[in-house]
């Protein structure tokens, strides 16, 4: 769908998958990137994040949407895998197709399936690529398609690449700027018997131990720490009526939500986030400073969420919690430790501050979002008259 009709110069390729974590970095990256027609090409989930995006900003944006249907190649089924081949030869086709007709300058892939056949065809044509990996484990689709990028820009300095050889470098994950200037606003230390608030986020595919196993040990508390607790929690559909009913039981002091569009203001009010540790939520966490309770999914690829959470966790900025070892009694007593002792949780904001400002350093003083804009225009300059001979 086309939201304008006036022409641009230069064309983006942004492509990815139908998460949020990596939809949302390709959004920060949209919104500094106006002056350019947009090609966007995602899967069916991908598509309601645009929209939604593209709904509330279709004035100042010039694009183009596709959807692909394509699944996952490491199907063990021999009938699925040689359906996803197809899938995936059929949107290539298709790709080259738009493309010589588009004529873009550059591609950029934020992971996921849906920029595997954009990324083939840009080879194809010698268009610019930029693969961009939110996680600290380089993702299936990111480490095929790093074979064929320009750049691979990593979020995490650390990030395991398992010897592959690519011209990687640091950007860090974007996200909004609204988080880093939650940041710069500096960590208020909760007072020993005042208000504590806590951030309960499962990410954007839900979580459901978020849900009712967080409930069970906020409610469990004793009453004195209960009537200081102030909780926004992200649940689940099937638990919200659940959830708000226990809250309001133990007269916990709550917001409960399936989604929080003012999300920012609640990272802003909160002395703790408790989460998943997808790559947006890290990336959210450390641009806020914000000390975080991270409970990686534990059927995550790879065990990507667990090393992501590994990160936080060395820097002495979080606590990480296995949810199938953790037990109520345990996490209760982390909660009750912390409202105790809220030092450890200024402790914790300072060891991030550390880390996020020796990253900015790294980065130029810019932040991430800044610093892959800043890439995507210097790769459209260098490569503008090659690609106009070779298209």
């Amino acid at each position: 769908m086309n939201s304008i009709d006036r022409k641009y110069r230069d064309t983006i390729v942004i492509s990815a998958g139908g998460t949020g974590g990596h939809i949302f970095p390709a959004l920060s990256i949209i919104k500094q990137i106006k002056d350019y027609k947009l090609i966007i090409i995602t899967d069916v989930r991908g598509e309601l994040y645009f929209k939604k995006f593209f709904k509330t900003n279709k004035k100042n944006f010039n694009y183009t949407m596709f959807t692909y249907k394509v699944t996952s190649p490491s199907n063990n089924n021999l009938l699925k895998k040689i359906i996803s081949i197809y899938q995936f030869l059929l949107c290539t086709l298709k790709s080259i197709k738009l493309f010589l007709s588009q004529k873009p300058n550059i591609i950029i892939g934020f992971g996921g399936y849906p920029p595997v056949a954009p990324v083939i065809a840009g080879k194809i044509l010698k268009i610019p690529i930029i693969i961009h990996e939110q996680n600290i484990i380089l993702g299936r689709a990111n480490r095929f398609l790093s074979k064929f990028s320009n750049i691979l820009a990593l979020s995490f300095k650390t990030t395991k690449l398992n010897n592959i050889k690519i011209n990687s470098i640091y950007s860090g994950n974007p996200c909004r700027e609204e988080f880093h200037k939650i940041g710069e606003l500096g960590y208020r230390t909760p007072a020993l018997n005042g208000k504590f608030i806590i951030l309960i986020i499962g990410g954007s595919l839900g979580a459901n131990y978020l849900s009712s196993k967080i409930t069970d040990v906020l409610c469990s508390l004793p009453i004195k720490l209960k009537n200081r607790l102030l909780i926004f929690h992200q649940v689940v559909d099937e638990e919200i009526i659940r959830v708000k009913e226990m809250y309001k039981i133990n007269n916990i002091n709550s917001e409960v939500n399936t989604f929080f569009d003012d999300i920012c203001i609640k990272f802003k009010k909160a002395h703790l986030i408790i989460s998943r540790s997808g790559g947006s939520s890290i990336s959210e966490i450390l641009a806020s400073n914000r000390p975080a309770i991270l409970i990686p999914l534990p059927t995550a690829l790879d065990n990507h969420q667990e090393e992501n959470a590994k990160f936080i966790s060395s820097i002495n900025g979080g606590w990480l919690l296995d949810q199938n070892k953790i037990t109520t009694k345990e996490f209760k007593h982390i909660i009750e430790d912390l409202m105790f002792d809220p030092q450890k949780l200024k402790k914790a904001n300072l060891e991030i501050k550390k880390v996020y400002n020796s990253n900015l350093k790294h980065l130029k003083n810019k932040h991430p979002t800044e610093f892959i804009v800043e890439i995507i225009k210097n790769l459209i300059n260098t490569n503008q008259v090659i690609k106009r001979v070779q298209l």
